[in-house]
């Protein structure tokens, strides 16, 4: 009896010693990365300046920075950025080096394969040895200023670098110029469609594809209609008085993708939205202009599935505590074979676009438009912008507004779906593509909708968004709504052009007096949106057979087509019977209902309890524990054609209507007095989860809320950087 108390005596001891060693090494271990927080007050003497810089951060962490000289002022910024967002700079640039492997192993080296196949840091190093010298003066500041941080730090790296025991390589100018090649090829997405037409058309007729893929309506808005041979986010400008919203749309993480910034020196201001790891303004004002951006979903990139092989390339890759793999990648005259290092398209078969062009001066043409002070100025910057191309609308403060769609995109011959061998003939000069200034209605609106309509010469592509976002917004400004209430809209004019078909096949009750506001508090836009789930499932899935998923989405034209004037995808082709297409949308309509029971009870909730913004961090995301810690979310409102834009996946079984793709920034130019212009971004300026700035401007964001970058407010911290 005696032995047997001693020994729960002793294991009881153990396990108090235990659990308090625990409890100090996780003490401890959290002291040490919350070290990790930077220097906000104070003053520092770092090498590389010419002049002392000011750092000021308002109450949300955002800093106006003001130097003596625009390098001085890009090594601020460089300081600032690895300040709050160095983990996002280096895992951006590893992963776009395909070299994150060497850090985390194998795990890692199917994205490394990925990266390293289409060449992005190749491209970068040769674009950063292309820079101007002015511009390079500037990114080598920058790239002074992050490495100025790296060796000035006295804390832990940032959490994610800290725990892998490792010492970061210095920044160097090729990194900053890796992010705008990420970019490019994450908007040149519509090679993704021409490979799965490729693989629908081994069993569909090309009507079928054309129900699929529907052209544009001619009563659809343009943006720029009638140029004639003269000539996923929502942006639009106008005059009397003249201001210019833009809010572009990606998808969701923590930190944010977007950094807000205000940058003041003898040369003038710039203000809005940076990316760590970039030392220019990627969408702001400068004090004379303000410029913002959209999509415009042209036609840049094809399939080609008998390539002609130009070149091959061998490649390391290099795993931490792993072996080195070997790559052989074949290159194209105009791209690359995708086989060689992805499963997404068939063996042999390529992607070529411009995006694949080493000589590509985007980075220099966004430069030059932070410096441009005029329409003339402005068309001058962007003659050198390639890749992606983007629809760029101008505000100045004289009044004039205008809009110029940059880019190279191949001069075809054939047009929709070339998928054998590349037919271009040069590329559309950048004198012919679309372009305006002070059109008479004194506005300009692009909401990823179409851009041109037939009477422009050459062939842009066809895979314009819906127009319903577009409508919408020329709606509101008619009726004199506020911009800032427009970028919040969440009424969605798809659900209002749907409704009757679903209601005359199931008169349900609860849907019958609703008017189409995806408001996050009702429940309508759930049964609403359950509902078109199950009716894409139910009138096309027959069909397409294992390629339907590849297609599920919210695609309101093609289910309004089919209902409307291709009855035959209704009918069920496993049956022998012929069903109507009310037949199907009652079928549908049980398993939404059932679907909607099973998942959430006898009572549907309201849209926001399953419609919620998710930011996941690039790696916490992957990790059970460290996810619940943290990622974040928010109930939201709007829907995939609302103007307050909340994309969902259908085809994601266990969260279908979760909003994972969105307006990360929001902008309101105010040209009458740029200093009142209103900004707002979804999550946070930190990407430190110790930081009270992780995520302080998630409910504003989300609320519609906006906060200004007004440089006379006084600032809650100043940080001063003396030369060495």
């Amino acid at each position: 009896m005696n032995i047997r108390r001693r020994l729960w005596r002793w294991v009881l001891r153990f396990a108090v010693v235990l659990s308090v060693s625990t409890v100090l090494v996780v003490g401890v271990a959290l002291l040490w990365l919350r070290s990790s927080l930077p220097q906000l007050d104070g003053e520092l003497r770092l090498p590389g300046l010419q002049g002392p810089v000011q750092v000021l951060r308002d109450r949300y962490g955002v800093p106006t920075i003001r130097a003596g000289n625009r390098a001085d002022a890009a090594f601020g910024l460089g300081y600032a950025h690895a300040q709050d967002r160095f983990a996002q700079m280096e895992l951006m640039r590893r992963g776009g080096a395909g070299r994150m492997g060497e850090l985390v192993g194998s795990v890692a080296l199917g994205l490394d394969r990925y990266a390293r196949g289409l060449g992005l840091m190749q491209q970068a190093e040769k674009q950063a040895a292309a820079l101007p010298p002015d511009l390079r003066r500037v990114a080598e500041a920058y790239a002074a200023g992050v490495n100025a941080w790296l060796r000035a730090r006295s804390g832990a790296l940032p959490w994610e670098l800290a725990v892998l025991f490792y010492e970061p390589e210095p920044w160097r100018v090729a990194d900053s110029m890796l992010w705008g090649r990420l970019m490019a090829f994450r908007l040149i997405g519509n090679w993704r469609a021409e490979a799965l037409r490729a693989r629908m058309a081994e069993q569909l007729t090309p009507e079928q594809l054309e129900d699929l893929w529907p052209q544009a309506s001619v009563d659809d808005p343009v943006t720029l209609p009638a140029l004639g041979s003269n000539g996923g986010s929502n942006v639009w400008a106008v005059t009397e008085p003249t201001a210019l919203a833009n809010d572009p749309h990606l998808g969701f993480t923590i930190p944010n993708i977007w950094y807000l910034a205000h940058i003041e020196t003898p040369n003038g201001v710039l203000a809005g939205a940076t990316a760590p790891g970039v030392p220019l303004m990627i969408l702001g004002h400068n004090g004379s202009i303000a410029w913002g951006l959209t999509t415009p979903h042209t036609d840049t990139a094809d399939i080609v599935t008998r390539p002609e092989v130009a070149a091959v390339r061998h490649e390391t890759l290099t795993a931490r505590w792993g072996e080195s793999v070997d790559l052989e990648l074949r290159r194209t005259r105009n791209g690359v074979v995708v086989s060689d290092f992805s499963d997404a398209l068939p063996e042999g078969w390529a992607v070529e676009s411009p995006a694949f062009r080493d000589d590509d001066g985007t980075a220099e043409a966004l430069g030059r438009l932070n410096e441009a002070r005029d329409w003339p100025g402005f068309i001058a910057a962007l003659r050198s912008f390639h890749s992606p191309q983007q629809n760029i609308v101008y505000a100045d403060k004289a009044g004039r507004i205008g809009i110029v769609t940059p880019g190279r995109v191949p001069n075809r011959f054939g047009g929709f779906d070339v998928s054998i061998g590349t037919s271009w003939s040069g590329f559309i000069p950048f004198d012919r593509l679309p372009r305006r200034v002070d059109p008479p209605s004194g506005r300009i609106v692009n909401a990823n909708n179409r851009l041109v309509d037939e009477t422009y010469p050459y062939y842009l592509g066809r895979e314009w968004e819906a127009p319903y976002r577009a409508l919408r917004i020329e709606t509101l400004l008619d009726a004199g709504t506020a911009h800032a209430a427009i970028q919040n809209d969440t009424v969605s004019l798809s659900a209002r052009e749907l409704l009757p078909y679903l209601l005359s096949a199931v008169p349900d009750v609860r849907l019958q007096a609703w008017d189409g506001d995806m408001d996050r508090q009702r429940p309508e836009p759930l049964i609403y949106m359950a509902w078109v789930r199950e009716a894409m499932r139910t009138v096309f899935a027959d069909e397409l057979g294992p390629l339907f998923e590849a297609w599920w989405a919210y695609r309101p034209l093609v289910l309004r087509r089919a209902l409307l004037d291709r009855p035959a995808w209704c009918d069920d082709t496993a049956t022998a019977a012929e069903e109507t297409c009310k037949d199907r949308l009652a079928l549908a309509h049980r398993r939404a209902v059932a679907f909607l029971q099973e998942r959430y009870g006898g009572e549907t909730p309201p849209w926001g309890e399953v419609h919620r913004a998710r930011f996941a961090h690039p790696v916490a995301g992957r990790i059970p524990l460290l996810r619940d810690l943290l990622d974040r979310e928010i109930a939201t409102g709007g829907g995939p054609t609302t103007v307050n834009r909340g994309s969902v996946r259908f085809r994601d079984e266990r969260h279908p209507f979760r909003h994972g793709h969105g307006a990360g920034y929001r902008a309101i130019y105010d040209l009458e007095n740029l200093e009142k212009s209103r900004f707002i971004q979804a999550v946070g300026q930190s990407g430190n989860p110790f930081s009270p700035h992780y995520d302080d401007l998630m409910e504003l964001w989300r609320d519609g809320g906006y906060i200004t970058l007004d440089p006379a407010r006084p600032p809650a911290h100043r940080l001063l950087l003396r030369p060495e």
